[in-house]
Formats: C-alpha cells, sequence, structure tokens
C-alpha cells in the first residue's frame, strides 16, 4: 500500500467532511442568532417590552369590561374617569387574546383597525400601527 496515497485519502476525506459540517454549523450559528433577536415596531415599541401587534376588537369600553380587566391591571390603572379605553385583540401562541387599553384623545381608530397595544400594563396608550 502507497502511504502517500493514504495520506491523501485521509485529508481528501478529512475536507470532505470539514464542508459538509459547515453548512449545518451555519445554520445553527444563524438560528441562535435570530433567536436572541425580538422585534422593534415602529422603531421605538419594543417585543420584550411587552408590545404586541393586534387589532381593535371594541371603541369604548364599558364599565363592566373595565371591572373584568381590572384584576389584570394595577389598581389605579382603570380609574381614570375622565380616559377612554378600547377592548384590543392580540394574538399568543396561536390563540386569540383581549386586553384593556388607553384610547388617546387624538388618536381616531375604528374596530378592526390594526394597532399596536402594551399587553400586561393597562395605562399604555395604543398606538395607531402605520401600513407600510
Amino acid at each position: 500500500m502507497n502511504p502517500a496515497r493514504t495520506t491523501t485519502l485521509g485529508s481528501c476525506f478529512a475536507q470532505g467532511c470539514a464542508n459538509r459540517l459547515r453548512l449545518p454549523a451555519l445554520c445553527v450559528v444563524a438560528l441562535l442568532a435570530a433567536g436572541c433577536a425580538t422585534p422593534v415596531y415602529e422603531n421605538s415599541l419594543p417585543w420584550a417590552e411587552g408590545w404586541r401587534v393586534g387589532k381593535i376588537s371594541r371603541i369604548e369600553a364599558t364599565a363592566q369590561d373595565l371591572a373584568f380587566y381590572k384584576r389584570r391591571c394595577k389598581a389605579d390603572q382603570l380609574d381614570r374617569a375622565q380616559e377612554r379605553f378600547a377592548i384590543v385583540q392580540w394574538r399568543e401562541v396561536g390563540r386569540s387574546r383581549w386586553t384593556v387599553a388607553r384610547l388617546p384623545a387624538d388618536v381616531a381608530v375604528v374596530a378592526g383597525e390594526p394597532v399596536y397595544v402594551k399587553v400586561w400594563d393597562c395605562s399604555a396608550a395604543l398606538v395607531k400601527r402605520e401600513m407600510n
């Protein structure tokens, strides 16, 4: 057996193996990098802080609605009589959820309109979604 040929086959095998492992390794790195990144909506509404894409379910939440959502909000977040609130539908892991969000006086929305809502903070004002 020719030792030079064995060495050449060994290095050829090692090179081929390295080439075959390069693509899966690159995929793993890309997935890890993408998993660490969270979206930021409208350049100022980070997903990590609770902002989600939703749509207006009902404008002008009733006193009964506010009483229902009060258990999830801080004590004083829904007690502002002069402010308006809207019910917003959003999705979490494929399921529809609803929350209440403060409706700013200068924002005009209709039922079904897409918005951004901070789902765990009832005092945060919803933000009208800009459709580009």
